[in-house]
């Protein structure tokens, strides 16, 4: 069976957070009824290409999804179930913020088929929150929890950031502790970065903001799988933990390199051998779908050698790393002769490590995981 996912983008937020480099947009309800016409519309495009392919995952992204009223994201769904063939038990996944999600809706979107939902969370710590420029209270973070249990969600993520600003030892291991207690069956915790055009970066480059010292910032990383892992999470990707069997399928689906159709503004994909991105505009978005039925501003068929590179590089983001030999029947070539001097390097400098057929990389290598992954990007070693 030839598995897919599908990713589906909703643009629309609140407020857009200071350190916030996705694609997403204040609030347009004149445009929403619009933008949804629109995504359905470029569905259709996609679902006849996608002949003899089945859905296995789904997943409602932004953006904050939860902006768009219930009813449209049931609707959406629908259209998703109707249009593709679907893995039966399809894991679908919907992003949640607690300043958007009311109870009734819960109820409904449980009903519709979404079961998981993912809330970003960020942080337990009201200073923090409002550092980081999230509208939501800690209090609607324990009623969203809540209410998710209620409403039938069985597979619950929190999305956390470390890092931060000021941020203590002692308080991260607070918003981790406070994490556990609730037993969501997934915590994502992510190192807070200032990627280039947020408000965070220009605060920085004007003094404004000074991110603690990497050593520090490695200390908090630590801190994250000693404390995750005696809870009883398993640490399966960089920034992801899980209860047993309750990993993100669809996340998983991107670093195992597999395919996935990339839906709405903004949107990337790879699917067909070809890799492709949509506008960023609502706006723009819905006047090419109107025009043609689809919105991709770039597309590209990758090199063999960005193939493999991606590969690895998807690959050494999980724990259990980069199958050998699921690399070699994939491209043809063994491994050791496409990057074996870059391995070899790296295992001397205790980065990397090989067990039962698996390259990944080290608890050392973890901490630096940016810079050893570059090292498999660039072009690898000429294959005779």
């Amino acid at each position: 069976m030839d598995l897919i996912g599908l990713y589906l983008h909703i643009p629309y937020c609140l407020h857009k957070c200071g350190y916030c480099d996705f694609n997403s947009h204040n609030i347009n309800e004149a445009e929403m009824a619009s933008y949804v016409r629109a995504l359905l519309r470029e569905m259709e495009y996609y679902a006849k290409r996608a002949d003899n392919r089945t859905v296995a995952t789904i997943f409602f992204g932004g953006g904050t999804p939860t902006t768009l009223p219930s009813l449209e994201l049931a609707r959406i769904l629908k259209a998703c179930q109707s249009r593709f063939q679907m893995l039966s038990g399809a894991e679908i996944t919907l992003e949640a913020n607690p300043a958007t999600i009311p109870q009734s809706d819960l109820q409904q979107l449980r009903e519709a088929g979404f079961n998981r939902l993912s809330i970003g969370v960020q942080s337990f710590d009201p200073e923090e929150l409002n550092r980081l420029e999230r509208v939501h209270t800690v209090d609607e973070v324990y009623l969203t929890v809540e209410r998710a249990r209620q409403a039938g969600f069985d597979n619950l993520s929190l999305d956390l950031m470390f890092g931060l600003p000021g941020q203590t030892a002692e308080r991260w291991q607070d918003n981790l502790h406070k994490a556990i207690d609730l037993q969501p069956d997934h915590i994502s915790a992510y190192n807070l970065t200032i990627e280039p055009g947020t408000v965070f970066h220009k605060q920085q480059a004007q003094g404004q903001l000074e991110m603690p010292p990497d050593d520090f910032q490695r200390e908090l990383f630590e801190i994250t799988i000693d404390t995750l892992t005696q809870a009883g999470y398993g640490h399966y990707e960089i920034s992801n933990y899980s209860k047993p069997g309750k990993q993100c399928r669809h996340n998983l689906n991107y670093w195992h390199n597999g395919e996935y159709i990339g839906l709405g503004a903004g949107a990337s994909a790879t699917f067909n051998g070809d890799r492709y991105k949509n506008v960023n505009l609502p706006s723009r978005y819905i006047t090419q779908i109107n025009e043609s039925g689809i919105a991709v501003e770039s597309r590209e068929t990758p090199s063999l050698h960005q193939r493999m590179g991606e590969a690895v590089m998807l690959g050494l983001r999980i724990s259990q790393g980069l199958n050998l030999t699921t690399f070699e029947r994939q491209f043809g070539v063994s491994f050791q002769e496409a990057f074996g001097e870059t391995v070899d390097r790296m295992m001397q400098m205790e980065l990397l490590k090989i067990a039962d057929g698996q390259i990944s990389l080290t608890r050392q290598g973890l901490f630096v995981a940016d810079s050893v992954i570059v090292e498999f990007i660039t072009e690898p070693e000429e294959i005779v």
